[in-house]
């Protein structure tokens, strides 16, 4: 009689509760990769979010260096590679890299004067990368940014010309004792390269402009 008394309230527990644990909005145990917290979990109904694959940017974004100016990235090209360039634009602006870039089409502000607004974009931007290929060459208006991009910078590493079917014999004079960025075979590769150095310059500036240890000190 009593076994039947316990089988009796074991058999409304599992009624009762059973059914709750099997609801859609029950929490479970995150399934996600190990990069998430400890207890993290999320409903059967939800897919674990992306936060499980997230990198912290770089902590030179975050420099008061990086901060001086309004663009990482000038991005000097052709019309009729904008497709090209937009596509590296948004690969180096993407959220898990966090780069702020400068296109014409996009960030010029209409009826301000180009060659104004181009002069001081330039000037407003750490690094200037110019997209070399057959139609950059031939493009007088190109060949006028970049020859602004080089009174500004020359012989340094914020000028970064990335090149897309053109062998380096064909580059401008000017560019061919730069190195440069090969587009040709691997695009993604090749953006991550540019990406690269983009941090690296910022790196090496944001180290430069560090106060050092003894003016602190007398400050």
């Amino acid at each position: 009689m009593e076994e039947n008394h316990v089988s009796s309230i074991m058999g409304w527990f599992r009624q009762r509760f059973g059914k709750q644990r099997n609801d859609s909005d029950q929490v479970k145990p995150c399934k996600c990769s190990q990069t998430c917290s400890p207890g993290h979990s999320n409903t059967s109904s939800s897919v674990c979010s992306s936060s499980s694959s997230y990198q912290p940017l770089p902590s030179v974004l975050s420099s008061r260096f990086r901060s001086s100016l309004r663009y990482d990235v000038f991005v000097c090209h052709n019309d009729e590679d904008s497709d090209l360039a937009q596509s590296l634009a948004s690969f180096l602006e993407a959220p898990s890299n966090g780069l702020r870039c400068y296109l014409q089409e996009r960030d010029c502000p209409a009826g301000g004067a180009v060659s104004t607004e181009l002069l001081q974009a330039v000037q407003d931007s750490h690094c200037w990368l110019l997209l070399v290929t057959p139609n950059f060459v031939k493009d007088d208006w190109c060949s006028y940014q970049m020859h602004q991009v080089l009174s500004e910078g020359p012989m340094s590493q914020r000028i970064i010309p990335a090149v897309v079917n053109m062998p380096r014999s064909q580059l401008p004079l000017e560019l061919r004792f730069l190195f440069t960025v090969d587009l040709n075979t691997n695009k993604e590769f090749g953006y991550t390269l540019v990406y690269k150095a983009v941090l690296q310059y910022l790196k090496d500036m944001s180290e430069k402009k560090k106060p050092s240890s003894a003016s602190q000190s007398v400050g």
